[in-house]
């Protein structure tokens, strides 16, 4: 089974994964704040529920082979169904929406990346890491999607992704910081003792779409070998995370791609109400008395086209 997205969430506040530094360091590190810091309830994230539903899909596919069962595209488009299903409400408005671009990804993913993943042996699916590689700071840490060995026994990552386009996967560049994180902590586990060198990484990336244009690309791979350069760059952004954090540098960055009431679950609070806008200390402040004044408070935000609310309890006001 997929990760669910409290236990991810919860996860992150104790370990860096790649997707939450980049949030603080290279996307709106307000969202971050108010995630992490003030612990504030994402709600529904109807289009980021699509990945996780597909990624469930394609664990299945694998943990059946690796029991020496076939699953058909019939059953893995079932389960990821009932995953979304499950994760967003069977009454959600764009959930007819979001099945036609899960279908579209596993059948991309079905035709084009499993006769190669078919030739692969796969050694581990879904695999926690927690490890330390900046002294004083908290560990990296995350599921891997797949550790495969070749046909000429070399060993390296997979990390499935789905997209609208290819635009951010025209080559290695910006997936390098994940390739270096998950190939360190390869290395440095104690569970893969075969594993001496980093790793490739692999990013199989899926179409959310389906076309009968003769050029249409269903899927794509992207192969990056993280360096030691990029161990020490990594390590070097997981300190000025650290600092962001001391020093509470939150910013918004309204340039940001995902600054939107599509992807933010708090973008109405802070770009439309402004209740959620500010500084940290004013944040805290106004969520305080509003807290005082009952023992649950609620704020307004929008997520997608539709009204949510998020709540903020009294215990979550005081994490620095």
């Amino acid at each position: 089974m997929a990760v669910e997205q409290s236990e991810s969430v919860n996860a992150r506040k104790t370990r860096w994964h790649q997707s939450t530094l980049s949030n603080l360091l290279d996307g709106c590190s307000w969202q971050y704040f108010l995630t992490y810091v003030m612990e504030m309830d994402q709600g529904k994230k109807p289009h980021a529920a699509i990945g996780t539903a597909y990624h469930a899909a394609v664990e299945l596919h694998e943990r059946s082979r690796m029991d020496a069962q076939s699953t058909t595209l019939e059953r893995m488009e079932e389960h990821a169904i009932e995953e979304l299903t499950n994760a967003i409400g069977k009454d959600d408005p764009i959930l007819d929406e979001l099945v036609v671009n899960l279908r579209a990804a596993l059948g991309n993913w079905y035709e084009y990346h499993r006769p190669k993943v078919l030739d692969w042996e796969p050694i581990a699916i879904e695999p926690e890491f927690t490890l330390p590689l900046v002294d004083g700071a908290r560990p990296i840490g995350g599921y891997i999607d797949a550790i495969y060995r070749n046909t000429d026994g070399v060993i390296f990552v997979v990390d499935h992704k789905t997209a609208k386009n290819f635009d951010r996967w025209r080559d290695g560049d910006g997936h390098r910081t994940q390739a270096a994180m998950y190939a360190t902590a390869l290395v440095l586990s104690p569970d893969f003792p075969e594993i001496t060198e980093l790793p490739e990484m692999v990013y199989m990336v899926s179409r959310t779409s389906t076309s009968t244009r003769s050029n249409f690309e269903k899927g794509r791979i992207v192969n990056v070998q993280p360096t030691l350069e990029d161990v020490r760059l990594l390590g070097d952004r997981i300190r000025a995370a650290e600092a962001a954090i001391v020093n509470e540098d939150y910013k918004t960055k309204t340039d940001w791609p995902l600054c939107s009431p599509k992807w933010c679950p708090f973008y109405q609070g802070c770009q439309v109400d402004g209740s959620l806008s500010g500084t940290p200390a004013l944040v805290r402040l106004r969520v305080r008395q509003q807290s005082d004044m009952s023992p649950s408070t609620t704020v307004s935000g929008t997520q997608g086209s539709g009204q949510s609310q998020y709540q903020v309890t009294p215990n979550n006001t005081e994490e620095v």
